[in-house]
């Protein structure tokens, strides 16, 4: 596994208000159920009567994947612009939400995100982004009543919602057609869903994202260059997302993959045999560290660390971009 899973206590657009007791964020590893439920999904696609030519994205004779669709967010964004983007009309365009519904939506997808992002070697940036745009922070009608984060099509497990869906082909602009879409019990198996895509292409090739595996890029850039056009068939796909992780700084969430190639150099398990969470200790600019109050992670969960750092006698495991696991809580 190359992609590293890192968690933060900084949040996009300001600090989340701490609480009481830490929220326990979930572990690096998916369990088998949700393996196999996220890879036994049905695609169902539901336009092929459309002419081959509208899935090709102009200028290029890239197929589109058609077992996805581009949300009413990336149209306007392209129609306002007429494809000349600016970071402005980007997140007018994509944000309809409050401060604190982005911060809600963050709080909650950011774990899923990268433990997702973590199993199918990807940029949980990118993840963020797409999931950021296709759904409005979560506040989409698809999103709310069927935790479908990246408007991808068919059925989960049986469920679906059916809704109208915005295309764009180089003959026809942007067109109506009504689509199933998978409806999840919960945004960790959109995520996932998303990733095993990703990974693991369409039935047609299943190497179709390989551009967008962190072995294969530089940077987030590379990845979603390599959307435009095969994930999305707006022309302004990657400008979008690009713009999104750029102003609401989401590659912290990515840890040290663009620096390193994103190797990891061991796995960790963390527990806390007198308490139902384990600490994470945040080092200040003197090199001292605090006790994170607002998170926590599971007993008995196994996590990525890619740095050690050495205090008063204990060895910190680096499980974040600023976040410390101490010796005492290695199972």
């Amino acid at each position: 596994m190359s992609k590293k899973n890192l968690l933060t206590s900084a949040l996009v657009l300001g600090t989340l208000a701490a609480t009481a007791t830490p929220s326990i964020v979930s572990a690096a590893t998916t369990n088998d159920a949700d393996s196999t439920a996220a890879q036994t999904s049905t695609e169902q696609v539901n336009n092929k009567s459309q002419d081959n030519s509208s899935n090709v994205i102009a200028g290029s004779a890239q197929k589109a994947d058609t077992t996805v669709a581009t949300s009413a967010t990336v149209q306007a964004a392209s129609e306002s612009l007429n494809n000349a983007l600016n970071t402005t009309a980007v997140i007018q365009a994509a944000t309809g939400a409050t401060t604190a519904q982005q911060q809600a939506f963050l709080s909650s997808a950011v774990p899923m995100a990268q433990k997702a992002a973590s199993q199918y070697g990807l940029y949980t940036s990118v993840m963020l982004a797409q999931a950021i745009l296709e759904s409005g922070w979560g506040t989409s009608t698809l999103a709310t009543q069927g935790h479908n984060l990246f408007g991808i099509k068919g059925d989960y497990n049986g469920a679906y919602v059916t809704m109208p869906t915005s295309e764009w082909s180089a003959s026809q602009g942007w067109y109506t057609i009504n689509a199933n879409f998978r409806k999840y019990p919960s945004y960790y198996e959109s995520f996932a869903d998303n990733g095993d895509k990703l990974r693991n292409g369409v039935s047609w090739n299943s190497s179709y994202y390989s551009g967008t595996w962190t072995e294969n890029t530089k940077s987030y850039k590379d990845a979603t260059a390599w959307l435009q056009g095969r994930y999305a068939t707006a022309p302004n796909y990657a400008s979008s997302l690009n713009n999104l992780i750029q102003t609401y700084n989401l590659t912290q969430y990515d840890g040290n993959a663009e620096t390193n190639g994103g190797a990891q150099s061991s796995v960790i398990t963390v527990n806390n045999t007198n308490g139902n969470y384990v600490k994470l200790f945040a080092f200040g600019s003197d090199g001292t560290p605090t006790t994170v109050t607002n998170r926590g992670l599971a007993n008995k969960t196994p996590w990525y660390t890619d740095q050690t750092k050495t205090y008063n006698g204990h060895t910190y495991y680096r499980v974040a971009t600023n976040e410390w696991v101490e010796d005492t809580y290695l199972a």
